[in-house]
C-alpha cells in the first residue's frame, strides 16, 4: 500500500512540475510522460535478481538524435528509476 502511495505521488509530482508543458502541447505529452514513467520503474526477475530493464530501454529511445522535450522525459525516466530502487527496498 506504501509503495502505490508513492508511486502516485510521484507521477502527480511529475506531471505537477510540468504542467505547462502539458497545457501547451495536446494531451499526447502527458501520457508520454507517464509511459516514460512507468516504463523506467518496470523490473525484470530473472531468478531472485531484478534489473532495471525498462531504464535501459527509455534510456535507449532519448539518445536518439530528434527528441522533443528531452529533459522531461530524462526526469521522468529518473523517477522512475528511483521507484524501481524504492520497489527493491520496500
Amino acid at each position: 500500500m506504501l509503495f502505490l502511495l508513492i508511486y502516485i505521488g510521484l507521477l502527480a509530482g511529475l506531471l505537477f512540475m510540468y504542467q505547462e508543458e502539458v497545457k501547451k502541447e495536446p494531451i499526447e505529452f502527458g501520457l508520454k510522460l507517464i509511459g516514460y514513467y512507468v516504463l523506467a520503474s518496470l523490473p525484470f526477475k530473472l531468478f531472485w535478481i531484478s534489473m532495471p530493464i525498462g531504464f535501459l530501454i527509455t534510456f535507449y529511445l532519448l539518445t536518439q538524435t530528434r527528441v522533443k522535450y528531452k529533459k522531461q522525459k530524462q526526469l521522468a525516466s529518473l523517477i522512475g528509476l528511483i521507484v524501481f530502487f524504492l520497489n527493491l527496498v520496500i
